[in-house]
């Protein structure tokens, strides 16, 4: 036999693959809706995540399925950036004993922002026929007048009055996206997926011409698939064994909590905003700003329209320090134009910044490719393009080292969170109204399984 510790992987001929240990056997089933087959704006769809006893659940290979039907009067266009998962406003987990184990406020929004900063060709490939994404979704679209002039043919997809797409969606959740399987078939009464829909303005898009048509959608056909794990019978006894023995079972992810603020019409100069969040490692911070008047209208791009409102700087207070001290300056701006440390500051938060296979969906191609595209990231409010969205928030990355539980602490320092902003002027975007700035708290959190009782609840 070689000498593992010597001799190269690729020579270790005489080297038989050992069994995985346990044996695990894999199945699949389909969950759907407990509380109806059907569902409008504003509904609840209840799902059940029905895994057999004694057994766990890969949520990592889960995805959600629905059809989105569009049973409006005219033709509706989706989100260029997330397609027809803009339909999903709220999401929640809720343990079998109705314990609240996650909740994000504004997933759709939320779900935009990831997309965002992933590679374009990502967005326009695999999630345009996943999910419905624009097949160019750097476009920009307008945000401050009506759409008269957003390239609606510029490869974002529509779905005709009276027609329908299905979405297939893999959740960019932290219950769903944990470091281990999920124990599911060993825990008390039934955990379900809780999805609050979005309004009909809000899931969709409508051009000037069709702004006067009733613009309305359900979704059906609703399906979660779960990859179904199930144990021998000696592996399963001696796990519940370890349960009442009281060996804790403890189970990591990252998940994300959502607080708002509002910035007025007309707002300029310093902007101080206090947000509320206790969570006890946080990683980082991510600052999104929209238009608030266009959650609800129809022809506005309400999920991914990201606008900067044109500030030249900002930082944070966390736990009553400024951090960073020394503020991160933007600018808009041709003539001195600053959009790299933003963009630095951003992958920091987002866990990209050592990585070159991560990008943004930040170009729009012209029709011609004349001049190869222009530039959507950070939109500059004096020029031709003024008053269109655009892919820049706001981020501060809080993580000491990569790993668990090496974020900022939060949760003992009854001091509150603050973004600061200097906001130079009230052209394009932040003219047109108050701006809601969804700030969303990345932060870790920690599934735990109580053996004696069979409860799972989630700490962070």
């Amino acid at each position: 036999m070689e000498d593992n510790s010597t001799t190269p992987m690729e020579m270790r001929l005489s080297e038989v693959p050992g069994m995985p240990s346990p044996e695990l056997e894999l199945t699949y089933t389909t969950a759907i809706p407990m509380n109806g087959s059907t569902f409008t704006e504003n509904q609840e769809v209840r799902i059940g995540l029905n895994v057999p006893q004694d057994c766990f659940v890969d949520l990592k290979r889960a995805y959600l399925k629905y059809k989105l039907n569009n049973t409006g009067q005219g033709g509706a266009y989706l989100d260029p950036v997330i397609g027809g998962v803009s339909v999903i406003d709220n999401w929640r987990v809720i343990g079998g004993t109705g314990a609240l184990l996650e909740e994000v406020i504004h997933y759709n929004t939320f779900y935009a922002l990831m997309n965002s900063y992933k590679n374009k060709e990502v967005v326009a490939t695999l999630h345009h026929q996943m999910e419905g994404a624009g097949r160019n979704p750097g476009i920009g679209l307008k945000v401050n007048a009506s759409n008269a002039n957003a390239d609606f043919g510029g490869g974002v997809t529509n779905i005709t009055n009276g027609q329908s797409r299905v979405i297939t969606h893999r959740p960019q959740s932290a219950f769903f996206n944990a470091d281990r399987y999920m124990p599911l078939g060993f825990t008390q009464g039934l955990t379900y997926l809780s999805l609050t829909l979005a309004q009909n303005g809000t899931a969709m898009i409508l051009t000037t011409e069709d702004e006067a048509k009733t613009n309305s959608y359900s979704i059906s056909e609703v399906e979660l698939h779960l990859p179904i794990l199930k144990p021998g019978i000696e592996f399963a006894s001696m796990f519940r064994s370890a349960m009442s023995s009281g060996v804790p079972i403890q189970i990591h992810s990252v998940g994300v909590q959502n607080t708002q603020q509002a910035m007025p019409t007309g707002a300029t100069g310093e902007q101080t905003l206090t947000f509320s969040t206790r969570k006890r490692s946080v990683k980082s911070l991510i600052n999104v700003l929209r238009p608030s008047a266009n959650l609800t209208l129809d022809e506005r791009n309400s999920v991914s329209g990201f606008v900067n409102a044109n500030t030249t700087e900002y930082n944070f207070s966390v736990g009553g320090m400024r951090i960073p001290a020394q503020r991160i300056k933007v600018q808009t701006n041709i003539n001195g134009r600053d959009t790299g440390e933003l963009l630095a500051n951003t992958q920091l938060a987002l866990g990209h910044y050592s990585s070159d296979l991560r990008g943004t969906c930040a170009i729009q191609d012209l029709a011609d490719m004349s001049g190869g595209g222009f530039s959507t990231y950070l939109k500059d409010n004096e020029k031709a393009n003024a008053g269109l969205y655009g892919k820049a928030v706001f981020a501060l990355d809080l993580e000491s080292y990569n790993s668990a539980f090496a974020g900022k602490n939060l949760a003992g320092q009854g001091l509150p969170l603050v973004y600061h902003a200097q906001v130079e002027s009230t052209k394009g975007a932040q003219g047109n109204g108050a701006l809601l700035l969804d700030l969303y708290v990345i932060h870790d959190i920690v599934f735990v399984l109580d053996g004696t009782t069979g409860v799972i609840t989630a700490n962070s």
